[in-house]
């Protein structure tokens, strides 16, 4: 077999890459091919987050419905569970203290789910809890810095400063429009979207003031999009030129609304080695 030799317009001879033993070239979607694992080291991430009680101050949207407390170096956190019938698997996905992806899977386990169970390795980043076991979690389940749950029936002491990530009933997987993208990786954030809803319809019209943010690592976070919504409607933004993320740096969409609203959020996005 004769190998096949291309040449570019300077005369440098080169091969055709192939990818898992095919040709580098597809007709497929690029985005499809990222999702089947043909495109090597790339990956995407879908985050979402919901926030049932969004109020008069700017914050997260997450299922915390509070000020999202950010770690500042590398820590050792644990998992629990605010009921005890939770003794099942749960796996947690974010970054090592290096920044480097990771995912870990850990049983709610002691005498009682309540009790705090540490994870492996150190985190600085934890965006996602999924329940990988048999049975809907009953109870509110936590990642927190909080080593011992037991003394609070599985909730962290100080949930304002401890709680990195938490599971809230019948959803069985985070709800949380926070990420950070892997060291030595690039981020292109391709689209967002949000939508409002009033927890007590007939009331005044409520607005939500929504921003998409970045945080390069080391600085402040820094604007990115910024729209207002009202009651009942959503908002999607795709970008013709994908937003550009550093490694290291934090992505978040907040809301800030004029009265308590329900807020619903999230952001694609692919990242790549460099």
């Amino acid at each position: 077999m004769i190998p096949l030799k291309l040449t570019d317009e300077n005369g440098t001879t080169f091969g055709v890459e192939r990818v898992k033993n095919r040709q580098r070239v597809s007709t497929k979607e690029y985005f499809l091919e990222i999702v089947e694992g043909n495109i090597p080291d790339h990956n995407f991430i879908a985050k979402f987050g919901h926030d049932a009680t969004t109020t008069t101050s700017t914050i997260e949207v997450w299922d915390g419905s509070i000020a999202y407390p950010y770690a500042t170096s590398e820590e050792t956190l644990y998992l629990s569970s605010t009921v005890e019938a939770d003794n099942q698997s749960y796996e947690i996905q974010g970054l090592d203290g290096d920044w480097n992806p990771q995912t870990a899977v850990v049983t709610a386990a002691g005498p009682t789910g309540q009790d705090s169970v540490a994870l492996p390795g150190t985190w600085i980043r934890v965006f996602r809890i999924k329940n990988v076991g048999s049975t809907d979690n009953a109870g509110t389940i936590y990642v927190s810095t909080d080593a011992d749950t037991s003394d609070t029936a599985g909730v962290p002491a100080t949930p304002a400063t401890q709680t990195r990530a938490q599971v809230s009933v019948g959803f069985n997987q985070t709800l949380m429009a926070i990420w950070a993208v892997p060291r030595n990786n690039t981020a292109y954030l391709t689209s967002m979207y949000a939508s409002s809803a009033d927890p007590t319809p007939g009331g005044s019209p409520l607005r939500s003031d929504i921003g998409l943010w970045v945080r390069p690592f080391g600085g402040v976070f820094q604007i990115k999009k910024l729209f207002s919504i009202e009651t009942g409607s959503t908002t999607q933004v795709f970008y013709d030129f994908p937003l550009r993320i550093e490694a290291k740096s934090d992505v978040r969409i907040t809301s800030i609304s004029n009265a308590t609203a329900k807020v619903s959020a999230g952001f694609d996005a692919w990242y790549e080695k460099d």
